[in-house]
């Protein structure tokens, strides 16, 4: 059976407080929540919430800009090594109060003016430092692919771009966060079963998966990708990890879970 997370920066925003989300997606039959953006948040707020509610973390995305704030990644900006160092430190506590099941690293635009290949070689020099720290809490860094038309010159485009970085950092505590929403596209996928496929090649080094449908980012059944055929293939190759909704409701949340029916009884 699928285990379901609920994103709170997209979903239950009927709810003002994100934090007072966490009720509102344990109330609607969800086992964990994430966040995209959680540092203007207080760590120990969420974990009591989520505790009051039986609630796990599925994961938590790095800050990725200077001094925690948004920006640019400076995850892969030369000379910007301490920000990157404050960036981690911040995770580092969040990760030690949620305990998610993993740290998303997306790949983000490098900043205006970094070469490509430079932007690498830092991003990789990081994920070695950031897999390193981050195993001391149990926590898997996952590297996540960005589509450039919705992401704008994302350093990492497809699984496969993600994979060569993994073989070439080649630290056991580095795995991939597959957004379906982003990866269907740039992996040129046709179907919901080729979608399978890459998963299953790589199903060992998968933390956690985030859907939405293809266009418009709305829930399933509102685009091109056939959920069900995906959520089977799933459950036939023994993915126990999350599922994570990432998606922006057509109506109230509530009204758009009709399609996890199926796979919740």
């Amino acid at each position: 059976m699928l285990k379901f997370s609920a994103n709170l920066t997209m979903m239950f925003t009927e709810v003002d407080d994100p934090i007072a989300r966490i009720s509102a997606a344990a109330a609607a039959g969800f086992g964990a929540i994430e966040y995209i953006f959680i540092y203007d948040m207080d760590a120990g707020e969420i974990r009591r919430a989520m505790d009051a509610d039986g609630l796990d973390m599925s994961v938590i995305n790095i800050a990725v800009g200077e001094g925690v704030k948004m920006g640019p990644l400076v995850a892969a900006a030369p000379g910007m090594e301490a920000a990157f160092r404050e960036n981690l430190d911040a995770s580092k506590r969040y990760c030690d109060a949620l305990r998610p099941t993993g740290l998303v690293v997306p790949a983000y635009a490098p900043p205006d003016g970094v070469a490509k290949s430079d932007a690498l070689r830092v991003f990789k020099e990081n994920m070695k430092i950031t897999a390193d720290e981050l195993a001391e809490f149990g926590v898997p860094v996952l590297i996540e692919a960005l589509n450039p038309e919705i992401r704008p010159n994302s350093l990492l485009a497809t699984t496969a771009d993600v994979m060569e970085v993994i073989e070439d950092v080649g630290h056991p505590n580095l795995g991939i966060e597959y957004d379906a929403y982003h990866c269907f596209v740039t992996d040129g996928c046709a179907s919901a079963e080729e979608m399978a496929a890459i998963v299953e090649k790589h199903l060992d080094l998968i933390g956690n998966i985030q859907i939405a449908d293809v266009p418009g980012r709305g829930e399933p059944g509102t685009g091109e990708i056939d959920h069900d055929v995906f959520f089977a293939a799933l459950e036939r190759m023994g993915y126990d990890k999350w599922v994570a909704c990432e998606y922006v409701p057509t109506s109230t949340t509530l009204e758009t879970l009709g399609w996890r029916d199926k796979w919740v009884a």
